[in-house]
């Protein structure tokens, strides 16, 4: 029994020693560092932007402060990292610096993402948004390391699943941006009927004696529904 108690004593002796040691190292020093909070972010653009004429969004993200509260406010510089593997690339722009303000966790700040330049179909358009740790105004140390890049997918469809064959014909997207061109409108807010069947078929023939006809994704020219 005694000789139990005794190995029973060693361990427990073992285990304060060996929390004693481990309390001794510093997991990490407490310089001010910052995480991105999200792990990737979609953008994505719409027909409604087009006729709205949107062509950059303001979106907002969220970083957190790693150890203790500031005592003052520090600036952080956002950019994007180079990557060669990404064959479209997302534009995106920030401002100088932020303000991380002291006595907060977390601060929210904004960059703009420009609308692509095509539409996107499998592939979007794509950004790895990061700390710019090499900005002289930037004065926050490097963070953790899953948190310290933010891939980001940006896409451009206007193709909505409302489209109406029979009112319209074939879907093409050379002819719903036609259609939002003239009507200044999305396919939610343009009526269905004779009247605008006749407008777009009479438009697209005027549009036809200055331009070359327009084609649709499989190559052949668009076809408005003719109507008395």
């Amino acid at each position: 029994m005694k000789k139990y108690r005794f190995f029973l004593l060693l361990f427990v002796l073992g285990f304060i020693y060996m929390g004693c040691e481990e309390n001794d190292i510093d997991v990490y020093d407490e310089t001010p560092r910052l995480n991105l909070y999200y792990g990737n972010l979609s953008v994505y653009f719409r027909d409604s932007d087009y006729v709205k004429g949107n062509v950059e969004k303001e979106w907002a993200l969220r970083v957190n402060l790693q150890g203790y509260h500031l005592t003052e406010d520090k600036n952080f510089c956002m950019t994007v990292r180079p990557n060669d593997s990404y064959s479209l690339k997302a534009n995106v722009s920030f401002a100088d610096s932020y303000v991380f303000p002291k006595d907060s966790i977390y601060q929210i700040f904004t960059m703009n993402v420009s609308r692509p330049e095509n539409l996107t179909t499998t592939k979007a358009y794509r950004a790895d948004v990061c700390f710019d740790l090499d900005n002289p105004l930037h004065q926050f140390d490097p963070g953790r390391e899953d948190k310290k890049v933010l891939p980001l997918e940006v896409y451009y469809v206007i193709r909505r699943n409302n489209w109406n064959e029979y009112q319209w014909g074939e879907y093409s997207d050379a002819k719903y941006f036609f259609m939002m061109d003239h009507f200044k409108a999305t396919i939610d807010d343009i009526s269905e009927g004779r009247e605008t069947q006749k407008e777009i078929y009479d438009a697209y023939e005027e549009y036809k004696k200055n331009n070359p006809p327009l084609l649709d994704d499989k190559g052949n020219e668009i076809i408005f529904k003719k109507v008395e």
